[in-house]
């Protein structure tokens, strides 16, 4: 097979020296394996769709069965219009398929059957069974409930009655030939019966009940075809000690239904359900608006899985995997067949092998054990600056003070690494001025920016992902290159004045008993830090005098000629001085 790698093939051959062998898997089963063969689910690149080929054994001598079988078409975000509809058929083809013991129908999805008009079509494949949702399934027909549809429901559902019609009378006709090898047997499965491909063992878990009229009022109000999800066909396969979860588009009311009923839904390989949507929307009701989760999440905690395989397409429209999802699965590795392409997933009844079309047994995003509640999203995040202080990434519901103040322009550049479990596609940022509201400003692309003087406020960086969206912020920051201005000594008598330091001193004014000073000053963007003084004697340096840190002081020292400096210091360390004229106290 063209997939597997030399490791498989190295695996194989040990396993057949080993003979048969008895393997204990859960819920009780013990099933006989021969460790010669191998079993495999070939995951068909089938773009939005769903189509897997099931295969025991190799050569003349192998046995084939098939889950769904993709789709007509799907749509890309470039708007193209991609042909699959032969995509199931031909890869029969081109593995020499020309019998399969059954095929299953998960749900009358155009996504799920519609590539069985080829198959049905092809006179050289012959099916056994086919197992489905009985075929009077009812869509909708009458004008009256179409009306009640909005227009994406109804495009849908008329795609689908289509799609659903064709297969049926391809299959009438199939059971119409003389030959009667051609004819297929068509079954609606019983929840907790099994079949048989090879050594491996098929269980059907769902449907739980056929009960459903397609886009019933009570079941959907606004006629939601996806209610037809919930009557998923959910299978799982056992091969010796390896078990496989295949879900069709099963939504969490159906698995619900299937864990009430005490089935065993542990695997080690998961088909995630529904092409990786997220389905549900819950009401956050303190909040009176809605916010969005995975209903996956419910199944997903159930598998303990290692293994997870999303069929979504390339760039398809619907852009799944959504991000809740891919963090669900963050304890997993995950394969997508929109960046692998087919994917094949082999047994040797013990161990586990993947081979991708793309990129060999590379996941697309590798598993990361969470812990937290809220998954990390990246690995590391390093912000350089030419700061005081180092700059910290917080998270963005984190509060933190100002703490980066400076005289400078400030040249910040963000490096980052995602978990591994997911990839980082964009890093963007935001400065939000102080007293700006944070939703009013626009993100920008890019991982560098330069603050400049004048610029007070907060820096936002959001670190887009295949997992969603990370938030981070930086600390405070302002930029302020100039000094205080509007310097003032004020004194309680007249006769002083506020001078430069570079002023020539007179000191014969005189003053009685005492003198108060006060200092201001107006500051820029960074505001106030502090203001200092001292006193320095007549004839003496200023610098030899150590400074006091006070807004205002009391002087009363008799027959000493004086004089007060004063600096005014903002939070960026811009510093203004000033010094009052000289004077002296007398009685």
């Amino acid at each position: 097979m063209k997939y597997f790698t030399k490791k498989i093939i190295a695996v194989l051959l040990t396993v057949m020296l080993t003979g048969i062998t008895v393997l204990h898997v859960s819920g009780g089963q013990t099933i006989k394996v021969n460790a010669a063969q191998t079993f495999k689910v070939h995951f068909i690149d089938v773009g939005a769709a769903d189509g897997a080929l099931l295969q025991y054994g190799e050569g003349e001598n192998a046995k084939y069965a098939l889950i769904d079988s993709g789709a007509y078409s799907y749509e890309t975000t470039d708007h193209d219009t991609i042909d699959v509809s032969d995509r199931v058929h031909q890869y029969l083809l081109d593995h020499g398929v020309k019998h399969l013991e059954f095929v299953v129908l998960t749900h009358p999805h155009g996504d799920h059957i519609g590539g069985m008009k080829k198959i049905l079509e092809d006179k050289n494949i012959t099916i056994d069974t086919i197992y489905g949702n009985p075929l009077e399934f009812e869509y909708l027909e009458s004008s009256e409930d179409k009306e009640k549809q909005t227009e994406e429901t109804a495009r849908w559902t008329a795609f689908d009655t289509q799609t659903y019609q064709t297969f049926k009378k391809k299959l009438e006709k199939r059971n119409s030939y003389k030959d009667a090898s051609l004819h297929i047997q068509y079954v609606v499965p019983q929840a907790g019966t099994s079949v048989k491909l090879g050594e491996a063992v098929m269980t059907f878990y769902g449907p739980l009940d056929n009960t459903y009229r397609y886009g019933r009022a009570q079941d959907a109000p606004n006629l939601n075809t996806r209610q037809v999800n919930k009557y998923s066909i959910v299978t799982r396969i056992v091969y010796g000690s390896n078990s496989f979860l295949m879900t069709g588009d099963a939504q969490q009311e159906t698995i619900k239904k299937i864990v009430a009923r005490g089935y065993d839904l542990s695997a080690q390989v998961l088909k995630q359900p529904h092409h990786g949507y997220q389905d549900v929307r819950l009401q956050d009701k303190p909040k009176g608006c809605y916010v969005y989760d995975s209903d996956h999440k419910y199944l997903i905690d159930r598998t303990g899985a290692s293994i997870a395989v999303i069929s979504n397409g390339y760039k398809n429209v619907n852009q799944t995997p959504e991000s809740n999802v891919l963090r669900d699965l963050s304890g997993m590795d995950v394969y997508q067949t929109s960046d692998k392409g087919t994917i094949v997933v082999s047994s040797d009844g013990k161990n586990l092998s993947v081979s991708a079309q793309k990129g060999g047994n590379v996941p697309s995003h590798a598993g990361y054990v969470v812990k937290q509640k809220r998954t990390p999203l990246m690995q590391k995040v390093t912000v350089q600056a030419n700061t005081k202080k180092k700059m910290t990434p917080l998270r963005s519901d984190a509060s933190a003070a100002y703490q980066h103040y400076e005289r400078k322009n400030i040249k910040i550049r963000i490096l980052a690494q995602a978990k591994s479990f997911t990839n980082l596609k964009q890093i963007q940022y935001k400065f939000v001025k102080k007293g700006t509201s944070k939703g009013s400003v626009p993100y920008k692309t890019g991982t560098t920016l330069t603050l400049r003087d004048g610029m007070i406020g907060r820096v936002y960086v959001r670190f887009v992902t295949d997992a969603g969206i990370d938030e981070m912020q930086l600390s405070g920051i302002a930029v302020d290159k100039k000094a205080p201005t509007k310097t003032k000594i004020k004194v309680n008598r007249s006769g002083i004045k506020t001078l430069k330091t570079s002023t020539k001193t007179s000191y014969n004014k005189k003053i009685k008993k005492s003198a108060k000073f006060v200092f201001s000053a107006s500051y820029g963007i960074s505001g106030k830090s502090k203001t200092q003084y001292k006193i320095v004697p007549k004839g003496k340096k200023a610098s030899k005098y150590r400074w006091k840190t006070a807004n205002k002081i009391t002087y009363k020292k008799k027959n000493k000629k004086v004089s007060i400096y004063a600096r005014f210091i903002d939070k960026c360390g811009n510093i203004t001085q000033r010094k009052s004229s000289g004077f002296y106290i007398t009685k």
